[in-house]
């Protein structure tokens, strides 16, 4: 199986037309400075057991700083059968293209 990317100016629509759960791979920090609206905030090495909780019939949206934590995580959970999104370019770019208000 494979995932997607996704332009940070497209998350919101990808977010609310497939009811997707939102995961933030960051560390905490960073997570209270800056995160997408009910993102979950996941350590990526504890993957295994965040990833058992997420039915695999919703459809997962990963970001982290840059981009590239997030791809490896898209990569085991759409090899685990999930549906998945990865953001290019990670936090850093949504800050550019995501309205953090709604």
């Amino acid at each position: 199986m494979r995932f997607m990317m996704l332009h940070p100016k497209q998350m919101n629509d990808v977010v609310r037309k497939e009811r997707a759960i939102v995961i933030d791979l960051r560390e905490a920090d960073e997570y209270r400075q800056f995160h997408y609206p009910k993102a979950y905030r996941f350590d990526y090495d504890k993957m295994e057991r965040w990833m058992r909780e997420i039915p695999r019939s919703r459809t997962v949206v990963l970001y982290c700083e840059h981009g590239t934590t997030s791809l490896m995580a898209a990569r085991r959970l759409a090899t685990a059968g999930y549906r998945v999104y990865t953001v290019n370019g990670g936090a850093t770019a949504m800050r550019k293209y995501v309205d953090m208000q709604n």
